[in-house]
């Protein structure tokens, strides 16, 4: 079967992990344990240092990019309290997924 983010996966585990293929089902589960484990400044301070290392360009991390904003997005009609969070970390993604390009405003 051919998954959300265009990778294959059996029927069986994409209908159970929400249209996820293995690998970014694990990267996701990997982000949602830190955010419980650690708090929300902790996956904040994550994408911080993604954003610093430079995310590479390749088909898998902008995968993982569009089910975080998928979810987070959802997240923000489901817990209106963390909408400011939210929202955060929504920018950050959106930073993440297309660099301000400071070329563009001359």
């Amino acid at each position: 079967m051919n998954t959300r983010c265009g990778h294959y996966e059996s029927n069986s585990y994409a209908r159970a992990h929400h249209g996820l293929c293995r690998k970014c089902q694990s990267n996701f589960a990997y982000l949602v344990e830190l955010e419980e484990k650690h708090g929300e400044d902790a996956l904040v301070e994550y994408w911080y240092s993604q954003i610093l290392a430079n995310l590479s360009e390749s088909k898998d991390a902008s995968c993982l990019i569009d089910h975080l904003i998928d979810f987070y997005q959802r997240k923000l009609i489901e817990i209106p309290s963390k909408q400011r969070y939210i929202n955060k970390m929504l920018y950050m993604l959106s930073s993440v997924k297309e660099p301000f390009d400071a070329s563009k405003l001359v």
